[in-house]
């Protein structure tokens, strides 16, 4: 990233290193454009800050598009349908499982008339990402927008101007409720990294999320690879499987809690994400060779006998 904002279709341009496949856009104003895009089999997609603000439109492919966010991969998935709104200024990267058709509506950073004005103040305002929103108007419009020939009747161009602008007032109503998912994204593009399983993220959310219940696919997902694939990988990294590597890391932590005696037995199965007592109490003497009361009697130095 350069940190110099660019024009938005150049961007997208670079990013997926093919010109559009499509364009709109109101020829009596030249504003509010629409390009289509395609992105081809790749596993991140990053777009560099631009001058608009920009919509994009999930159109179909990938069925799990996440956005890098200040915290990490974001929890929820873009898939076909969903819309997500960029603020200006912003650079946004995507992990994806395959490759992705959709569509970017970028608005210009001035409004194209007076009667524009109080629609691009409300537009200008987005500050953070809106992030995987299902909006059935918008997905309609630019489909509809997108099955238009070439617009070279004055009826045409006509058509696609109105219904620019009939989506410009529906974004900045979109903005406005801010009901979707908000995301603040990354003050800078990330490294291209490997094509291997991000163990980074799994590890992250693991221990974020180590009291509930983890799939192989929920972990596969934040790996970014396939979940035949992540089982291998994690195998061969860590030298056991998920479900065991979960469970040492469940009784590490229980380890911890016992010997900071503020909790009883049942609320640390509870804690470390076990069904109850008599479970985690199993899994802790087949792991540590005694059960959770002995080791914390032992923790605080009395044997056996209670000396």
């Amino acid at each position: 990233m350069t940190g110099i904002a660019i024009p938005a279709v150049d961007a997208y341009r670079d990013a997926c290193q093919a010109g559009p496949l499509l364009s709109r856009d109101s020829r009596a104003r030249r504003s509010v454009e629409l390009h289509g895009w395609n992105t081809g089999p790749t596993k991140e997609v990053h777009i560099a800050e631009t001058h608009e603000l920009i919509m994009s439109v999930h159109l179909g492919g990938a069925r799990r598009v996440r956005v890098f966010t200040e915290d990490g991969l974001s929890r929820s998935f873009s898939k076909p349908g969903d819309i997500t709104l960029i603020p200006r200024g912003k650079p946004v990267s995507y992990r994806t499982d395959g490759a992705v058709q959709f569509a970017t509506v970028h608005f210009p950073v001035a409004a194209p008339s007076r009667g524009y004005q109080d629609l691009w103040t409300e537009l200008s305002s987005l500050e953070v990402c809106l992030f995987a929103l299902r909006d059935d108007y918008v997905l309609s419009s630019v489909k509809a927008l997108m099955q238009v020939d070439d617009c070279i009747t004055p009826k045409g161009v006509r058509y696609v101007a109105t219904l620019l602008e009939a989506l410009t007032c529906h974004i900045a109503h979109i903005v406005e409720r801010r009901d979707a998912e908000q995301v603040r994204l990354i003050g800078q593009l990330p490294l291209p990294r490997s094509a291997g399983p991000d163990f980074e993220a799994v590890l992250r959310e693991i221990d974020r999320r180590l009291a509930d219940k983890l799939s192989l696919q929920v972990l596969a997902d934040h790996a970014g690879v396939c979940r035949s694939v992540f089982a291998e990988q994690f195998m061969m990294r860590f030298g056991c499987s998920a479900h065991r590597f979960i469970t040492e890391r469940r009784i590490e932590k229980a380890k911890r809690l016992l010997i900071e005696g503020r909790l009883s037995v049942t609320d640390i199965a509870y804690e470390v994400g076990f069904s109850g007592q008599s479970h985690f109490s199993t899994t802790f003497k087949a792991l540590t060779g005694v059960v959770p009361k002995t080791f914390s009697r032992q923790s605080q130095g009395y044997d056996d006998s209670g000396h």
